[in-house]
């Protein structure tokens, strides 16, 4: 080939190598830009998330119910130890060298760290008189998974602790006194199933946050785990904060170059009426059972009260083992107002009544027969409710509690199908809807279709018995017999309950009417005030005060054991031409010893004790 030519194919080479640098460079630097720029920025941005105080929970008149308490806690910032750390490394290796001892690199990087950090512990040691447990583990996961974040060295410092420790720290070291929040609930135990508590998460949102694709990391937070707490705890948590930060190779913080403040969580205002709670509570005290008060005409809970009972301070900022096994063990984290089932027994006789008198199947005037029993197929079924015998007027049959009165007439008069519906359309067998989580998904209103699918026997007017006066397969929650008596007291089908203060307005519920005419209305509520004037509710009577009550007493299997349970519902004031102002429900269960027990006895007492409290409030 001509020299010449050979010149041409080497500039023509060059030129092409030339035009491919440059073609390179052109795609690294323009097209793929973007996609560097993001890399480089994963490398060294990093993303703090600073979690937002919770918001209060308050009574309907004020009180302070759960709020945040002021926490001082030692924490060393060990990203801004990353030189000491490798020095004391260098010189233990070094040093081991030197002896000719093997090098275990890792295991000397955790005790470096650690020997530079109990260095700066020994003043802080020494000030509080005490040792402050740290173990190569917890530095280890904080450095590698938190090094921006504070390490918590002293959770909670005594105000003796934190006085020497303040004085004597210096302002600029690793060692800082950082002021955080936890969970506050001043009334102790009291409400403890309606506010529930909060505890520590490291499920932290923040997905509006900036930066969401850089290494993140995250305060502790709080998550709401029951009651109140949990139900509302997106209201309450707020809105995060946090900063994105340039860190070097080390980790060590650059530059800040983006932060957004917290936002604190809304405050919310339940209906519970904390006076009267605290009664509710003291009135259970030493029983198993619950107590709710509702405002008739708004469904607003005024006292939901179960026991025992917890105290969510103790679950704050960490449940310890003990402490969780002694609530499992006696039953206390149930909120038995909403989450337990129970037959009703003789209080669910209303519902039949009611029934009978809407459909004019019975009025003022009937009188029906009883003799002390009633057969129905091949059981007797008796009536050791009351001593009279013979033809009892039906308000007496109400005040008294026959038995052979609802299952007779229930029998004769209503088909089952209807008579399931009618029980239905008061709330039975659904969710009541409270603002409240783990509310029981569903009670049990039992069906022949029911029956079969679970493997029992055919439906027998045997079970139709049994549904007409509370017992059997027949299952519901106390707070739903509360609703019920508060629908009978607003002579409305439905009423919804809340556990917020003004969220139904303060207005009366809109709702289909009860349905009973005013004569038959009267008849029910005769019968319902006679229970306390002279039938077993005499143990819930307060001078002065009109009471219409039902009491019931059932049996029931649970936790390997036969129980009693002891009820009574009712509403006041009662008297003609008063308006109902509240209804109050309570249920009592004690394992069957062969004792007297009944709702009468038993549950009606602590139903005066809570009616009283709110007409007659100690001055």
């Amino acid at each position: 080939m001509h020299r010449k030519n050979r010149f041409l194919v080497f500039y023509a080479l060059l030129i092409m190598v030339y035009a491919y640098l440059q073609g390179g460079l052109f795609w690294r630097q323009i097209i793929q830009h973007r996609e560097f720029f993001a890399k480089e920025q994963r490398q060294n941005h990093r993303r703090v998330i600073i979690s937002a105080p919770r918001g209060n929970i308050y009574a309907r008149n004020g009180e302070l119910l759960a709020g945040n308490k002021t926490q001082f806690s030692l924490v060393a910032y060990i990203s801004g130890l990353q030189g000491q750390f490798w020095a004391e490394y260098r010189h233990r290796i070094r040093r081991l060298r030197e002896n000719n001892l093997p090098v275990v690199a890792s295991e000397e990087r955790s005790q470096a760290r650690l020997a530079v950090l109990r260095r700066h512990l020994e003043s802080v040691e020494m000030w509080i008189n005490h040792p402050i447990s740290l173990e190569c583990k917890t530095l280890d996961h904080h450095h590698s998974q938190k090094i921006l974040l504070p390490l918590v060295l002293i959770e909670n410092l005594s105000l003796e602790d934190l006085a020497k420790i303040i004085e004597f720290l210096p302002p600029d070291g690793p060692l800082q006194v950082e002021t955080g929040t936890t969970r506050f609930y001043p009334h102790a135990s009291t409400a403890a199933h309606v506010i529930g508590y909060a505890s520590p998460t490291t499920d932290i949102k923040a997905d509006d946050l900036a930066g969401k694709n850089f290494k993140t990391f995250a305060e502790r937070s709080t998550l709401g785990r029951a009651g109140v707490e949990a139900s509302m705890d997106e209201t309450l948590r707020g809105i995060n904060g946090g900063s994105i930060w340039i860190v070097d190779s080390a980790g060590r913080q650059i530059r800040r170059v983006f932060h957004r403040d917290v936002s604190r969580g809304k405050d919310v205002t339940l209906s519970i009426d904390i006076g009267l709670q605290k009664i509710a509570e003291e009135a259970l005290a030493g029983e198993v059972g619950c107590a709710i008060l509702s405002d008739v005409q708004t469904g607003e809970i005024l006292a939901m009260a179960s026991a025992p009972a917890f105290n969510p301070n103790d679950l704050t900022p960490r449940i310890s083992q003990d402490i969780y096994r002694a609530i499992t063990a006696k039953g206390a984290w149930l909120n038995q107002c909403i989450q337990g089932l129970y037959p009703p027994g003789s209080i669910f006789k209303l519902v039949s009544t009611e029934v009978l008198l809407r459909h004019n199947i019975v009025d003022r005037q009937t009188e029906h027969f009883c003799d002390g029993h009633t057969s129905v197929g091949n059981r007797i079924i008796r009536c050791n409710n009351h001593c009279e015998r013979g033809r009892l007027p039906i308000v007496l049959a109400i005040a008294k509690s026959c038995n052979s009165m609802p299952i007779d007439l229930i029998l004769g008069n209503i088909p089952l199908q209807k008579f399931i519906r009618e029980i239905r359309d008061f709330g039975f067998g659904e969710r009541t809807g409270i603002e409240l989580p783990y509310e029981m998904r569903r009670s049990l209103v039992p069906t022949p279709d029911w029956k079969k699918k679970h493997g029992y026997s055919r439906w027998t007017d045997g079970d139709t018995a049994n549904l007409a006066i509370g017992q059997g397969y027949l299952l519901v929650t106390p707070l739903q017999i509360n609703l019920f008596t508060a629908s009978l007291a607003g002579r409305r089908s439905r009423t919804t309950p809340t556990i917020f203060h003004g969220t139904n307005g303060n207005t009366p519920m809109t709702a289909s009417p009860l349905g009973l005419s005013d004569d038959a209305y009267e008849t029910l509520l005769d019968g319902m005030r006679g229970c306390v004037e002279y039938g077993s509710g005499r143990r819930c009577k307060i001078d002065g005060l009109s009471i219409a009550a039902k009491t019931g007493t059932a049996q029931t299997h649970q936790g390997g054991k036969n129980s009693h349970l002891a009820w009574i519902t009712a509403f006041a004031p009662a008297g003609r031409g008063e308006t109902p102002r509240v209804a109050v429900t309570v249920m009592l269960c004690e394992p069957f010893d062969g004792k007297e027990y009944g709702g009468g006895r038993e549950a009606a007492p602590v139903a005066r004790k809570i009616l009283q409290s709110y007409f007659q409030p100690p001055l």
